[in-house]
């Protein structure tokens, strides 16, 4: 499980940094890579099910857990791929600069996986608590970011097409920072044995 966390948090970073540079050649390699990350999920689904006969409680656990979190994982890697996809769209030499914003979010985004991850391997029920109160903050800069390519949309209508672009990526990385939040609510559970719905957002 942590092989395919490595592998989506860097499908994240890469995908973010072929959207900032115009590299097409990074963006390519992200979108083909998503299929080393689905067949991770897979496998791994395969062997936590293998595991089910005879398990302890604790065994049982953590593989309602695993099995809920590889899924989550591999949703995160489409998202990461689609955001390799607009940088594909886009091309080497988009006419709309990408908003400080977006990279804000990106930043943040790649943060929030990241110490997620590490919310899990030590199963951190406290880390895990304050990471589902951060997305409110990816919430608000994803409204940031709508609201100023809107109105670059509506100022200058030679840029729709790259800002309805830019507008997926802002999406997709929202998307990532729900899931990570789910993920979180798998390390309490882990820890505790209970289900506790942390991700209401306040925003």
């Amino acid at each position: 499980m942590q092989q395919l966390g490595r592998l989506v948090a860097g499908a994240l970073s890469d995908s973010l940094g072929a959207l900032d540079r115009h590299d097409l050649v990074l963006a390519d390699q992200v979108v083909r890579g998503d299929a080393e990350i689905n067949r991770l999920r897979y496998q791994a689904e395969e062997q936590i099910t293998a595991r089910l006969p005879g398990s302890t409680v604790s065994d049982a656990r953590w593989m309602v857990a695993a099995l809920y979190v590889i899924s989550e994982l591999e949703r995160m890697g489409d998202h990461a791929e689609g955001i390799a996809k607009v940088s594909l769209m886009l091309g080497p030499s988009p006419s709309l600069p990408i908003p400080a914003v977006i990279g804000e979010m990106g930043d943040q985004t790649i943060s929030m996986v990241d110490r997620t991850l590490a919310a899990l391997d030590k199963r951190d029920v406290k880390a895990a608590r304050a990471l589902c109160r951060e997305d409110d903050e990816i919430d608000s800069l994803y409204d940031r970011a709508y609201q100023e390519l809107l109105s670059t949309m509506v100022s200058d209508n030679r840029h729709v097409t790259e800002a309805t672009y830019m507008i997926w990526v802002t999406h997709n990385l929202e998307r990532i920072a729900d899931r990570a939040t789910n993920i979180c609510e798998r390390v309490v559970y882990l820890a505790t044995g209970h289900v506790e719905e942390l991700n209401v957002s306040k925003y």
